[in-house]
């Protein structure tokens, strides 16, 4: 019997990719947590920002639709997203022109 320790199994991939998940939410989140700070502070605009957050999910869903594992789970919860962010932005706008 060989002696040999693996290096990788499943468990070590899952556990990477876990914590490549966990990176990718503390950027993202930290981005928008400083567009929100430039934007109230300094009154800057942060489209840049904005673009690098966008650019990584591209990216992001690039990757996961060449490989053919969307689902339509997936594509139901980026639709609510997008009406959500849809309303969320009306609703910013009106609260600008009323202050």
């Amino acid at each position: 019997m060989s002696s040999k320790k693996v290096e990788k199994d499943e468990r070590t991939t899952y556990v990477e990719n876990q914590s490549y998940r966990y990176g990718y939410l503390v950027l993202s989140f930290g981005i928008l947590i400083d567009i929100l700070y430039r934007s109230i502070q300094f009154n800057e605009s942060p489209w840049d920002l904005f673009a690098v957050i966008f650019l990584g999910g591209l990216i992001t869903v690039g990757h996961q639709y060449r490989n053919r594992i969307l689902t339509e789970n997936w594509l139901k919860a980026i639709g609510l997203v997008i009406v959500i962010s849809v309303i969320v932005s009306v609703v910013v706008l009106f609260v600008r022109q009323l202050i």
